[in-house]
C-alpha cells in the first residue's frame, strides 16, 4: 500500500494541492469593524501543502475612486511675489486646495470646496477656481490661501490647464513638488499647516492630507520638481520657479505650462501577497509582490484584468493557511475601497509531485 505524504503534520492529498485558488474580499476575516479595506484576509479551511509555482490568473478590482485620491496631492502650490527675481521664501508660498471628498463640515463652516467626480479637465477648472475664489477656502485653516489670488484656464485646442496671477504688482510661478521650502509644509513641520475643522468638534482640527512630493501641480499639468532647469529657460531665472522658463510672471500674464492635464487617479494596482516571501521584490524594496495590474476601466467601473503570459514565481511558503492580499496604487498609498465593493483574486499553483 502506498504511503502518504505529510507535511507539517498535514497528510498531502489532492485538496491539499490545488491548482486553482479563488480570493475573495467577501470572505475577508479582518476588516469588520473597518469602513475601507485595501487589504483582506482570507483563512483557508484546508491548506495548501508544498506548493512550487505560482502566479495570477486573473484581478477582478472595482475602481471605486475618484480622479484625484483624497489620502492627498489636493492643494495647488504657487509663489506670490513683490518682484520676478525674488528668492522665495515661506512668506511667498500660497495655497489653493481642496478638501477630501468625504469632508463633513461643523455647523456654520461653508467656506471649502469638497473634492469630488472630476468628468474631464474644464470641469477640474471650475473646481479650482471654485476653490480659488470667494468661499472657496479660510485663511483660517489654509493661512497660504489669498481669495481671487489667481485664476485657472483650459485651452480646449491645446489640451492644457494654466494659471494666472491676478493681484496687481505681483509676480506668480508655480512650486515644484521637489521644493525644500514646500517640503516643510507637506511633511507637516511648518509652523503654520492647513487644516481642517472636524464635524464632531470644531475646536480638534485635522491636517489636511499630504504626502511627500504629491501636489495637485502635478494633476495640473505643472509637473516640475523645482530643483531642475525647464527645457525654455536657457540658464535664466530660477528653479524654484517650477515652470518652463524658470521666470516669475507678471498678474494678469498666464504662467506656461509643461505638461498636460492627469485625471487617472492610478496606473496601476499593486497585488502583495503574504506567502511569496523573496519570490520578487520592486524599485522601492518591496516584497511579496505578486503581480502589477494595469487599471483599464474608468473611474466607478470595474477592473477585470487576465494574465496574458506565464510568469511563475517559485519562492513560497511551504504550507499556506492563511492568505493576506494587499494593494497599494502608483504612489504606493493603499487602495482603499468600500465594503460594497468585492475585489476577487484567482491564483494558479503547481506542484513537483502528486505521490497522494
Amino acid at each position: 500500500m502506498q504511503r502518504q505524504a505529510t507535511l507539517n503534520g498535514y497528510v498531502r492529498s489532492a485538496v491539499n494541492c490545488p491548482e486553482r485558488v479563488a480570493l475573495s474580499s467577501e470572505d475577508d476575516v479582518i476588516n469588520a469593524n473597518l469602513a475601507q479595506y485595501s487589504q483582506f484576509q482570507i483563512n483557508l479551511q484546508t491548506p495548501v501543502l508544498d506548493p512550487k509555482r505560482c502566479q495570477l490568473i486573473r484581478a477582478t478590482i472595482p475602481n471605486v475612486q475618484l480622479q484625484l485620491p483624497d489620502w492627498g496631492g489636493l492643494c495647488f502650490f504657487y509663489w506670490s511675489l513683490a518682484t520676478a527675481t525674488t528668492v522665495p521664501t515661506i512668506s511667498n508660498l500660497r495655497a489653493i486646495r481642496l478638501y477630501p471628498s468625504y469632508y463633513i463640515a461643523p455647523s456654520g463652516h461653508t467656506a471649502f470646496i469638497r473634492n469630488r467626480y472630476i468628468s474631464d479637465p474644464s470641469d477640474l477648472v471650475t473646481l479650482l477656481n471654485q476653490a480659488a475664489g470667494v468661499a472657496g477656502d479660510s485663511a483660517t485653516y489654509n493661512p497660504y490661501w489669498v481669495v481671487s489670488d489667481v485664476t485657472f484656464a483650459y485651452d480646449t485646442t491645446k489640451k492644457q490647464i494654466t494659471f494666472m496671477g491676478n493681484t496687481a504688482s505681483t509676480f506668480y510661478a508655480p512650486i515644484g513638488y521637489n521644493d525644500a521650502i514646500l517640503a516643510t509644509v507637506l511633511n507637516g513641520t511648518a509652523a503654520s499647516l492647513i487644516k481642517m475643522p472636524n464635524a464632531n468638534n470644531i475646536a480638534n482640527l485635522t491636517l489636511q492630507p499630504q504626502v511627500a512630493q504629491y501636489t495637485l501641480n502635478l494633476r495640473v499639468g505643472y509637473a516640475m520638481s523645482g530643483t531642475s532647469r525647464g527645457i525654455q529657460s536657457f540658464a535664466v531665472g530660477q528653479a524654484a520657479y517650477a515652470d518652463i522658463t524658470n521666470v516669475a510672471f507678471a498678474n494678469a500674464v498666464t504662467v506656461p505650462v509643461d505638461s498636460f492635464p492627469n485625471l487617472v487617479y492610478t496606473n496601476t494596482v499593486s497585488l502583495y501577497l503574504s506567502f511569496l516571501g523573496g519570490a520578487s521584490v520592486t524599485s522601492n524594496n518591496r516584497h511579496n509582490l505578486l503581480a502589477v495590474v494595469p487599471v483599464q476601466s474608468g473611474s466607478l467601473a470595474v477592473n477585470n484584468y487576465i494574465t496574458a503570459t506565464s510568469n511563475l514565481l517559485t519562492r513560497l511558503s511551504q504550507t499556506i493557511s492563511n492568505i493576506t492580499v494587499e494593494m497599494v496604487d502608483d504612489a504606493n498609498m493603499p487602495y482603499l475601497l468600500p465594503d460594497s465593493a468585492t475585489t476577487t483574486i484567482e491564483l494558479s499553483f503547481s506542484y513537483q509531485d502528486k505521490n497522494f
